[in-house]
């Protein structure tokens, strides 16, 4: 669609809609990912984060972040 200048306006062409979905499906990915990732971590024992450069207070610290926290 043109504006009244003759300048298209990206707010309606497909490119735009398409990098806002995959940006909300990145987002919703690294939720997910983020979610498993501290599932395993609070199945695993205090060797294995020992393993992977945690001590439990760094472990427990990331598992209770909620998965929308970085």
């Amino acid at each position: 669609m043109t504006s009244m200048s003759g300048t298209h306006d990206k707010r309606r062409s497909g490119t735009t809609a398409g990098r806002t979905a995959d940006s909300w499906l990145g987002r919703l990915n690294g939720w997910r990912e983020r979610r498993a990732l501290r599932r395993a971590l609070a199945r695993m024992d205090v060797h294995l984060w020992a393993d992977l450069g945690f001590d439990e207070a760094a472990a427990r610290e990331e598992m209770d972040k909620p998965f929308w926290k970085g």
